[in-house]
């Protein structure tokens, strides 16, 4: 029998036609990959993605700091050897976007081990190389919705355990995990996957995190739970307090889910998306939660420069 297709529509990819490439910026004709580059063939590499938005004082990027120092504490988990200061990288994302005379868009920083051997140590052998690419992205799962509602199931995959890859890193390597569960959720007709750690609690999505609201309370989870703690989740953590939004960091199963008022997920992609449905279980609120949208509003101002943060998290281009 015919699998079910994906129903939510596939961003277009149209990457930019200039890199930062180890320290210049050059064409994106000029970037080579040998085939033997050991990240092609082990995932060997970490990354973050970032976006740049529009305000009232032209293209700024949001919280770049703090995306860049996250990549050197992932590159240095790996041992990759990345010759850039945090200053120095934020400095190569604002040139990238200059460059390409680009307006609101993803930014993807990514540094992997290169040529040089096929062991599995490769920092005794293997060059490590330094990219900053960029692609205009609207909202990850829009489909033309303004605020946009998506629907979850629970993947069969296990969300892999920070005892076997760091679920606080960033790596590149990591994401086949996401990658079989979010072709299952696509598979099944859904929009994201909800993954499961060891203990049969609720982790995460493929590339998010997940919050609920129960009562007025909002919910979330956090490292322990072999989550990637997300800049976006910590801003609306941030965003919460300042609201006076009472919060718990907890872990949380999927009945906790099923049985909350509101849900939606975070990520840089996704920024805050609510969430209507779990597996044929309509959540309660839907498109009309109240939390959510509150929490919405605050990230869109937050991103877009209107919020008290704006000289903290916005870097202009």
């Amino acid at each position: 029998m015919a699998m079910a297709q994906p129903k939510r529509p596939q961003p277009t990819v149209d990457v930019a036609p200039f890199y930062w490439y180890d320290g210049t910026i050059v064409e994106q004709a000029d970037v080579e990959i040998h085939p033997f580059t050991h990240a092609l063939h082990y995932g060997s590499g970490v990354f973050e993605g970032i976006r740049a938005y529009q305000t009232e004082n032209g293209l700024t990027v949001f919280r770049l700091k703090d995306h860049m120092e996250r990549f050197l504490r992932s590159a240095e988990t790996y041992r990759l050897n990345v010759p850039y200061s945090v200053a120095h990288l934020c400095d190569a994302v604002v040139r990238t976007i200059r460059s390409n005379r680009i307006g609101e868009c993803y930014v993807r920083p990514l540094a992997w081990y290169g040529a040089g051997g096929l062991s599995l140590a490769p920092y005794t052998h293997a060059p490590t190389h330094v990219m900053v690419a960029v692609r205009p992205l609207g909202g990850y799962f829009s489909g033309g919705e303004e605020r946009p509602t998506v629907r979850l199931t629970v993947s069969s995959w296990q969300k892999s355990p920070s005892e076997a890859v760091p679920s606080t890193v960033k790596a590149s390597g990591h994401y086949a995990n996401s990658v079989l569960a979010m072709s299952e959720a696509n598979a099944r007709g859904y929009d994201e996957a909800i993954m499961l750690n060891k203990h049969g609690r609720v982790a995460e999505g493929s590339g998010d995190n997940i919050f609920f609201v129960k009562g007025g309370m909002l919910h979330t989870n956090d490292a322990a739970e072999d989550i990637l703690p997300g800049i976006t989740r910590d801003t609306v953590l941030k965003l919460a307090a300042r609201l006076g939004i009472p919060t718990r960091v907890v872990p949380f199963a999927v009945a906790d889910l099923l049985s909350a008022d509101e849900i939606f997920i975070t990520g840089t992609a996704a920024e805050v998306s609510g969430v209507r449905e779990i597996d044929g279980t309509e959540i309660p609120h839907g498109a009309k939660a109240p939390v959510t949208a509150r929490l919405q509003q605050a990230y869109d101002e937050a991103v877009r420069g209107k919020s008290p943060e704006a000289a903290e998290w916005c870097t202009p281009v």
